[in-house]
């Protein structure tokens, strides 16, 4: 069985209509929540064989904080299929070359992240709210396609302790 954790990126800069949305980086806010997110995540013993993310720059940067709060040393990518507009088609190939790890952890974007937990869990139509910077933890029972069980969800203020 694998587990996957989905993470939707910390909070970024405001959309700007004279850059790209691809370009949009972390707040200083989103850095530090992130940091804080990601210290939380290894006190729960949260270890990802592998790390995804989406290849824009808020997602890449969420990625980089999780692996080094994680103490990550393994390979990380980024991947086109898991930007904002991704669907679960997408995923599901994604997916299929990655499954032979245990654990993997894919930083992506809203919508995409809220409908993936939905259509992984079985549910076309069910829908997580998202919180900037929450996680999903999916055990994942059928690889092709995959389809699994939520097993908790924490929005960023559950994850962030004082």
């Amino acid at each position: 069985m694998n587990t996957i954790y989905l993470v939707r990126h910390g909070i970024a800069e405001d959309t700007n209509l004279l850059r790209p949305d691809s370009e949009r980086a972390l707040t200083p806010e989103g850095i530090e929540k992130m940091h804080r997110i990601g210290q939380r995540l290894y006190q729960m013993g949260i270890q990802p064989n592998l790390i995804i993310s989406s290849p824009y720059k808020r997602a890449v940067q969420t990625a980089d904080i999780l692996a080094e709060e994680l103490r990550y040393i393994g390979e990380r990518f980024q991947d086109n299929r898991i930007t904002p507009s991704a669907r679960y088609e997408s995923f599901s190939s994604l997916f299929q070359e990655y499954k032979s790890y245990r654990e993997i952890m894919f930083v992506t974007h809203d919508p995409c992240v809220s409908i993936l937990a939905g259509q992984l869990c079985g549910a076309a139509t069910y829908n997580i709210e998202f919180k900037k910077g929450g996680v999903a933890c999916i055990g994942i029972g059928r690889q092709n396609p995959p389809v699994g069980t939520l097993l908790w969800y924490a929005p960023p203020r559950v994850l962030i302790t004082e």
